[in-house]
């Protein structure tokens, strides 16, 4: 008994200490720092119609004396589809929170694509603990519709089982086949310019052990009378990129249905 609580004064001892040293902590702020941060190091949107063919970013300070302008690098992973409508965040004074539109082509024109851009301010305009690099990934919002069942084959499993295949209300032109090698990962594909189109690289949902995930890298793709066939690569892309082989997937739509 005596030596649990000597124990329980011990830790007491020490988190008091620590507590102590933290509110002691002191922090040089420069001259003129305007302490900004990102709420959050990921920001994830789901465009609707009615955002007007932007989504909203948002930077918030802790010094509020004064209007400031904070400059910022936009790293663009959307071959130009999404554009800064400016290049500073601009507070007014007495304000905390200032917005910057990034742009984008007309909503009807996406399919289910995800992407990813990246925006960074600098560090010396940052707040002690604030975050600095905003990681964002845009999609458009689809309302899955389904359209029935019909048959995948995979080489990598060299069997063929009953798939359930997807389009969406708002663009009938992007297929999901739902958990299709693993439950949870989806593959999905569109038909563009009467053409079926996969992604270049996706994750198959499949994990080799100690050598990370499987994905897979479509080289070709066939469509003959509601079959679409795709000559694929298998590799490994956590481990050197090794290839594990080269095979065929396939499915079949439901009978009476042809995207082509």
């Amino acid at each position: 008994m005596k030596k649990i609580l000597f124990l329980t004064l011990i830790a007491f001892a020490v988190l008091f200490t620590a507590s102590c040293e933290k509110r002691g902590t002191l922090y040089e702020i420069p001259d003129g720092a305007v302490l900004v941060s990102f709420t959050s190091d990921v920001a994830i949107f789901s465009m609707l119609s009615e955002d007007g063919n932007k989504i909203t970013v948002s930077l918030n300070r802790g010094n509020t004396k004064g209007a400031a302008s904070v400059p910022f690098t936009f790293t663009d992973g959307t071959d130009g589809v999404f554009t800064p409508a400016k290049t500073t965040f601009d507070f007014a004074d007495g304000e905390a929170v200032a917005t910057v539109d990034i742009t984008y082509p007309d909503i009807n024109a996406f399919g289910g694509e995800i992407y990813e851009m990246v925006l960074t301010v600098a560090e010396e305009q940052l707040s002690p603990s604030g975050i600095g690099e905003l990681s964002i990934q845009a999609q458009r919002k689809l309302t899955p519709k389904l359209l029935g069942t019909g048959t995948y084959y995979s080489d990598w499993y060299e069997e063929s089982w009953d798939q359930e295949v997807y389009n969406t209300v708002e663009a009938p032109d992007y297929y999901i086949l739902p958990s299709c090698w693993v439950k949870g990962t989806n593959f999905t594909f569109s038909v563009i310019d009467g053409k079926i189109v996969f992604p270049d690289d996706f994750y198959s949902g499949y994990d080799y052990g100690q050598y990370g995930p499987v994905n897979m890298a479509p080289s070709k793709v066939e469509y003959d009378n509601g079959k679409v066939t795709v000559s694929v690569s298998y590799y490994l892309p956590e481990y050197y990129n090794y290839l594990l082989g080269t095979g065929v997937e396939e499915f079949t739509f439901p009978e009476g249905i042809k995207p082509l």
